[in-house]
Order: structure tokens, then sequence, then C-alpha cells
């Protein structure tokens, strides 16, 4: 299966990001889950991005919720950036994730 789906790892003093695109469904979150695991050591901080985004579904969000409580347990701030289309901004807040739509990132 093509991967239509975008993750890249971009470390600075300890502090990591994270961005996604594309396609963030469930043919591909095995693959995007694998890939976190992989790369991701234990950051100082954590700054999840997602932009550029074609599709999003329930698994992605229990991907970032799963980042969120990981940071919560070992110790470093996780903050979140979403930057959704209208209809999936949309679908996210009638789907009652409005809260992950409201988050900025912290500077």
């Amino acid at each position: 299966m093509t991967e239509n789906f975008s993750i890249a790892f971009k470390e600075d003093n300890g502090e990591t990001a994270i961005v996604f695109g594309g396609q963030l469904t469930i043919p591909f979150i095995q693959k995007l889950t694998q890939e976190v695991k992989e790369k991701l050591g234990l950051p100082k901080a954590l700054h999840l991005v997602v932009k550029e985004v074609e599709n999003i579904d329930l698994t992605f969000i229990q991907l970032l919720y799963a980042l969120k409580n990981t940071g919560k347990k070992l110790g470093y701030p996780v903050d979140l950036q979403m930057e959704l289309p209208d209809d999936l901004s949309s679908l996210m807040v009638n789907a009652g994730f409005g809260q992950l739509l409201n988050q900025e990132k912290k500077n």
C-alpha cells in the first residue's frame, strides 16, 4: 500500500517536534505508530503538529491521546497544534473532539 501520509521529526535542545500530514487514517496508523515508537526517545518536551491533512479518523486521535498521556506519565510536556480544513474541523467538533482544535503551541 502506498504511504499517503507524512511524518517528520525535528529535534532541538532535547525538545522534539513531530509533524503529521496527509491521510491520518486506519490503513496507515500501524506505520505511523511504528515510526513514532522507533524515533521518539525521552524528550524534554514534545510538540505535535497536525497540518495539511487530507483525512483523519479516530485511530489517529487515539494516537494523539496516547502521546499526550505518555508525556504526562513520563513527566514531559506535550502540546498540540492542529490545522484542519473546515470540513474536518466540523467533523472533529461534532464527534466531541473540539478541545483538540483549541490547543495552541506553547512558546
